[in-house]
């Protein structure tokens, strides 16, 4: 943090009433430090336009000082520090957006945000279709050298962030809750990794719960902090599309992925799409337009070409499927082959990374 703010000063002009992060930055930008705003005279609080009374009065009343030690020992318990808007790794892109938080609560390594980032969100309950557009596009923006940033939800989220640290990339997380406390509960293991090789933020405090209206207001921060924001599934009252207006609002190109028409978790997606959202096929129609858009100058990797030589059960088994999941028992039927004579072609897909199963017996083509 900036050597010229005490971290006691800034929790507790943040205790006090009134004082968000707007004010809280105008304040400290005129006097400099919170230390001066908090040793400031009414007099010299009064002549601050958007200063009443009443914001001056609770000012010179003082911190709420129970707050600001409950806060202190709660990171250090956790080893979380504070990021302001006024340090030198505060991402620039962030700053220039509406209301840019005054601090960031943090967990990681902060030099991950000076990264290209892509916001990654859609719906927490995806199709097989879903998870797959999402490992897949995830991966390739990895390895296109982009930041993965999405908000720890389940499901796109979360499968974004942990399809960004299995090939090795940098995957960012912003919170709708304090920072000690990991929410959803089943995501602990991937919290864990992701404070190791990653980064997690919030503009929470320490404690504040997960409640519903604080998701909206943080999906600014995940499309503040991206170049663009990629909705692969996301139904018609997703809170992706929350953040795609954000992203709109902050001119940041929103990328989606067209799904069936017939699928409601489809719905939000194909509206954005109807309505001006980037169409994606593939990496491709993402990299071409920040190159052109933004001047980013990403070179699209080259792909590895997997040259599949099959025959035999192997090739009939491999021609059936496709990206839409299909029973073991249907392929077998499909296929005219015996149970076991499907199965150890299957197996033998799998193995060389060209097919996955999914739960129930089911099979997708990669």
């Amino acid at each position: 943090m900036n050597k010229k703010f005490s971290l006691e000063a800034l929790l507790g002009l943040y205790s006090i009433p009134t004082i968000g992060p707007s004010r809280m930055r105008k304040l400290i930008s005129i006097f400099n430090s919170p230390e001066a705003v908090l040793d400031a005279s009414a007099r010299q609080l009064k002549e601050i336009e958007g200063i009443d009374q009443k914001t001056i009065s609770r000012i010179k009343a003082g911190p709420n000082e129970d707050f600001v030690q409950t806060q202190l020992s709660t990171m250090e318990e956790h080893q979380v520090q504070i990021l302001t808007y006024w340090d030198k790794n505060y991402p620039t892109r962030l700053k220039k957006i509406y209301d840019p938080p005054a601090f960031l609560f943090y967990k990681g390594n902060t030099k991950f945000l000076t990264d290209p980032a892509i916001g990654i969100v859609g719906t927490r309950v995806p199709s097989s279709y879903g998870k797959l557009v999402t490992e897949r596009l995830t991966a390739e923006l990895v390895e296109n050298n982009f930041a993965i940033i999405s908000g720890f939800a389940r499901g796109i989220d979360t499968i974004a962030h942990t399809t960004a640290l299995k090939n090795n990339g940098t995957t960012l997380a912003v919170l709708g809750n304090g920072i000690d406390l990991v929410y959803p509960a089943e995501n602990k293991k991937l919290f864990n990794e992701m404070v190791e090789h990653g980064l997690i933020i919030t503009e929470y405090p320490m404690g504040t719960n997960p409640d519903s209206g604080n998701f909206p207001k943080r999906n600014r921060i995940i499309s503040g902090i991206s170049v663009g924001v990629l909705i692969p599934e996301a139904g018609a009252r997703s809170g992706a599309l929350i953040t795609a207006l954000y992203a709109v609002d902050q001119n940041r190109e929103v990328f989606c992925v067209p799904g069936p028409i017939t699928s409601g978790k489809s719905a939000g997606v194909n509206k954005l799409i109807k309505d001006g959202a980037k169409l994606v096929l593939g990496i491709d129609d993402i990299l071409s337009e920040l190159n052109q858009q933004l001047n980013l100058n990403f070179e699209k990797k080259a792909q590895d070409v997997k040259e599949l030589n099959l025959s035999g059960n192997y090739k009939l088994i491999y021609e059936i499927l496709n990206h839409e999941p299909i029973h073991v028992d249907q392929l077998a039927f499909k296929a005219n082959l015996s149970p076991a004579e499907t199965l150890s072609a299957l197996l033998t897909l799998e193995l060389m990374g060209v097919i996955r199963q999914m739960a129930g017996k089911m099979f997708i083509k990669l």
